[in-house]
Parts: structure tokens; C-alpha cells; sequence
């Protein structure tokens, strides 16, 4: 299964109680569609069409200097994404599962909103045109 990570930040929504919206990547495992999503002590890792989340990598010191810059972030997430490939070599069934909480995000929460692209390369201009 060939890994890709999206440079391109999205907007995803993740499935609580009703359809949150997050902001991340996208991470490529063969056919299937995972989002990264930074949180302030891990990265949430959910698949893209059910916002079920996958796995949860904790950010310490060593994450958090892996990922200093936007091209280090891009390697790191397709590290998480070998590792995504690994558990989903192990579990054999994903197909299955993913069809199983696909029914109950959208049973439970209606259809999910649709992914947008969103513009972040402003925060790594060297001088910002944002007025505040």
C-alpha cells in the first residue's frame, strides 16, 4: 500500500456527539483516507469518510521536535502512516469495520459535512499581511 500525505490543510469533521469540525491532514494508506489532527497533547488520527478516530499519537518532546517545521510534519505523518498500514495489515478485516462505523457515525449523526481546503501557508510568511 503506497503512503501519501496531503501538504494541502483540510478541514475534516470528527464524529462525537454531532459532527465536529478539525483542522490537519490528510494521510493516504492505499485506498483508504485517514486526517491528522493536532491536539494539545496528541495527534488524533480518524478515518476521513466516518471522522472514527484510528489512533491517537501522544506529542512529547521527541514528536514535538520531529515536527519543528512543515516538511518535518510531512515526514512524521508518513511515519504515522506506515504505522496505519502496519495495524491494518494486522486486523485483516478493515474493510469490514470501516462499513460498520461508517453506519453508525452516519445513522447516529446524519452525512457528514464535506472536507474544505484551508489556507494556512500565511503562518509561515516571514511577514504576515494579517492585520490584527
Amino acid at each position: 500500500m503506497e503512503i501519501k500525505v496531503n501538504e494541502q490543510t483540510q478541514r475534516f469533521y470528527l464524529a462525537f456527539d454531532e459532527w465536529v469540525p478539525a483542522v490537519g491532514h490528510e494521510i493516504k494508506v492505499g485506498q483508504y483516507h485517514f486526517c491528522a489532527i493536532p491536539l494539545s497533547d496528541s495527534i488524533n488520527v480518524s478515518e476521513v469518510t466516518s471522522g472514527v478516530k484510528a489512533i491517537s499519537v501522544p506529542i512529547n518532546l521527541k514528536v514535538w521536535m520531529l515536527t519543528s517545521t512543515k516538511e518535518d510534519t510531512m515526514r512524521f505523518l508518513e511515519k504515522v502512516g506506515e504505522h496505519l498500514k502496519l495495524i491494518m495489515e494486522e486486523r485483516g478485516d478493515f474493510d469490514e469495520l470501516l462499513k460498520k462505523q461508517k453506519k453508525i457515525a452516519f445513522e447516529r449523526l446524519g452525512a457528514m459535512p464535506p472536507i474544505e481546503n484551508i489556507d494556512t501557508d500565511w503562518i509561515f510568511e516571514e511577514e504576515s499581511e494579517v492585520v490584527h
